[in-house]
């Protein structure tokens, strides 16, 4: 029991560690030598527990994609659009702001964009599409779809740019922002 407890303890500190470190010197530039040597531990034992940096990224990226998508599936399930536009915005503003650090290496760091994440970017891209439709509604035009992606864009991709904005008065700002540009109350 032991030995798994240890086990789960050095992934998290791996997985902390290269979160540091790909947010100060982007995903790129950090290497898995420089992960081990932050931690004192050889590089091998770093292999033990995953097997590159890209294991690592999607590790780190996992949950907060998946709560994204799970926030788009929540919204598409109301029968109100514009409950559904609300929810949807609020849910992913949510998961963004959990998930602050992970997801600034997400929308600010080109460099996680690799043929190793290729399978995590086409998530990515999905989730966005699927929300990006949920906010337009159904049969929108062009312009209606044009304002749907600004709205989820105001809605998530600052967050990274504040880390240091009250948690409340942030969630607010995105939110009111974005229902703006999609003229909702």
């Amino acid at each position: 029991m032991a030995g798994r407890q240890d086990t789960a303890v050095t992934r998290d500190r791996i997985l902390e560690t290269a979160r540091e470190l790909f947010g100060a010197n982007t995903y790129r530039a950090s290497s898995m030598r420089e992960i081990a040597a932050r931690l004192g531990i050889a590089k091998p034992s770093l292999y033990h527990h995953f097997s590159s940096k890209a294991e690592i990224l999607e590790q780190l990226l996992e949950a907060p994609i998946e709560a994204l998508g799970a926030a788009v599936e929540a919204a598409a399930g109301e029968p109100d659009a514009d409950e559904a536009r609300r929810r949807l915005l609020r849910d992913c503003i949510a998961v963004m702001i959990t998930h602050q650090d992970v997801m600034r290496l997400l929308l600010r760091d080109a460099s996680i964009y690799s043929d190793d994440s290729m399978q995590l970017v086409g998530t990515v891209v999905a989730t966005v599409d699927r929300a990006t439709a949920i906010l337009a509604g159904p049969g929108a035009d062009w312009r209606r779809r044009l304002r749907a992606a600004q709205a989820f864009a105001a809605a998530t991709d600052p967050v990274g740019r504040f880390p240091d904005a009250p948690v409340e008065a942030l969630r607010e700002a995105l939110f009111l922002g974005a229902m703006a540009i999609l003229d909702l109350d």
